[in-house]
């Protein structure tokens, strides 16, 4: 009876197999199912704070550097002032998006929910520890709260200052506004007024040649002097001389976390070696206003002519010391090499400031005090050595300088000083005079970055073009 069962089992089992037949093709998908809960710790876009420690397994070393910044102290630095100020706040700690009135009281705790406002003033346990993992500028300060990836923040940061639609592009915008406004009226906010270009214009002129992009985008001048970013290549467009072209966010290498402070040796040196060195902040200045031309372009400059005659428009540095314009053997220029403004120093907030920042960056007590971008000098910090002045035009020397040039120009016999590098217009010694004529212009002061050196330069060229005229019979 057993053996009966075992194979009439053995027989519905072949029957059922020819019936079922092979496995066919998967059916399509069905319709997605309802969401779930969310799942524990943060949501997406959430300020996850904690001083870096989230940031630091993947980004050691720009953590570790900011760790040393005064963004990192923010909200330390209120401990004497302003700790329970929520206008001070707003800017000394992370995810504070609130509203704050006239009065700095906290209107509202803005979009977000979970930024340093919304948790202050503390009420809980629980809001004290949040509030202190929010303490200081942190990295999500300017690379946004954390998206749904570790890689995901929001906004993108960029090396762009301008203002576009009405809003600085600048990250630095909503605590550094003051700074901003400044830098708008300066020579490197309007650039673009100054050429009279578009942005695009501006890329496809200064990024397209690599001894321009250096001095006149921010990334040739970062890739130029920062070796954290030396291979980061061109962009497709650059942007202009801005806020972290000079201060580097991450790191506090020097004072205002500039970055870079390297000596700068003037190139046309056969006359008197000189380096722009130890004059501090001022060093950030030095990599770019200085005049650019070495001994073998000036030389042939003189010999053969030259369409952009005189030294690059930005020898600033090289007048400052009293060097690197071509000068005329037989004549001289040793007084130039050292004057009263080269020991220039002004104490900002405790700060001794040498050289271009003494004068060009004059403390400003407009609220947050800081020194001012514009970078226009303040007849007032003349004077100090000029008691009375009133203008720059100290003792009417500037007047004086702009008379030499014209009685220069005079003499070599141009109208135009666009023509002094004109073979087919001035001659080898008209040329060597009137190199003179295009560094002293080309240095903008008008003889105050370095008096002596600014008049024996055309005093120099002046007599030498008289003596060539009266050989000459002219």
């Amino acid at each position: 009876m057993k053996t009966l069962r075992v194979c009439c089992a053995l027989l519905f089992a072949i029957s059922f197999a020819f019936m079922v037949g092979c496995e066919g093709e998967e059916g399509p998908q069905g319709p997605e199912g309802p969401q779930g809960p969310e799942g524990p710790g943060f949501t997406e876009n959430t300020w996850m704070g904690n001083n870096g420690d989230n940031c630091i397994g993947c980004h050691s070393e720009a953590t570790e550097q900011w760790m040393e910044t005064g963004h990192h102290e923010a909200t330390a630095s209120l401990a004497d002032f302003g700790s329970d100020d929520a206008y001070c706040l707003s800017c000394h700690t992370t995810g504070f998006d609130g509203t704050v009135d006239d009065e700095h009281n906290l209107v509202d705790n803005g979009a977000t929910s979970d930024g340093y406002d919304d948790y202050w003033p503390p009420e809980t346990a629980e809001d004290s520890t949040r509030i202190a993992m929010l303490e200081g500028v942190q990295c999500e300060a300017c690379h946004g709260p954390m998206g749904s990836t570790y890689t995901d923040h929001k906004p993108e940061v960029s090396f762009a200052t301008r203002m576009e639609d009405g809003e600085y592009l600048a990250l630095c915008d909503p605590c550094h506004h003051n700074q901003l406004d400044e830098w708008a009226m300066s020579g490197h906010g309007g650039a673009l007024e100054t050429h009279e270009m578009t942005i695009e214009e501006y890329n496809d002129e200064f990024n397209a040649f690599s001894n321009c992009w250096t001095c006149h985008t921010s990334e040739g001048y970062i890739m130029t002097n920062d070796p954290d970013y030396a291979g980061m290549g061109r962009p497709e467009v650059a942007s202009l001389i801005g806020c972290v072209t000079c201060h580097d966010p991450h790191n506090d290498g020097y004072d205002m976390q500039l970055r870079t402070i390297a000596d700068q040796e003037v190139l046309y040196n056969v006359n008197y070696e000189a380096t722009f060195s130890g004059y501090g902040t001022a060093q950030t200045c030095a990599q770019c206003h200085h005049a650019r031309r070495d001994v073998d372009n000036v030389e042939d400059q003189i010999a053969e002519g030259y369409e952009h005659f005189g030294p690059h428009p930005s020898p600033q540095m090289d007048m400052f010391l009293g060097t690197g314009s071509y000068e005329i053997d037989g004549y001289d220029y040793a007084d130039g090499r050292s004057h009263a403004h080269q020991s220039v120093t002004r104490d900002f907030e405790g700060n001794t400031q040498q050289a271009c920042v003494a004068c060009h960056m004059q403390y400003t007590t407009t609220s947050p005090e800081h020194q001012n971008h514009e970078f226009a000098p303040d007849v007032a910090l003349c004077q100090t050595c000029h008691p009375g002045a009133q203008d720059f035009d100290v003792d009417g020397f500037q007047t004086t300088i702009e008379t030499k040039l014209a009685t220069l120009l005079d003499e070599i016999g141009v109208d135009d000083s666009h023509d002094l590098g004109d073979p087919e217009i001035t001659t080898v010694e008209q040329r060597m005079a009137g190199y003179a004529y295009a560094f002293v212009d080309n240095d903008g002061s008008k003889g105050v970055h370095n008096p002596y050196y600014a008049e024996a330069l055309l005093d120099n060229a002046i007599a030498f073009m008289q003596a060539q005229n009266n050989l000459a019979g002219k």
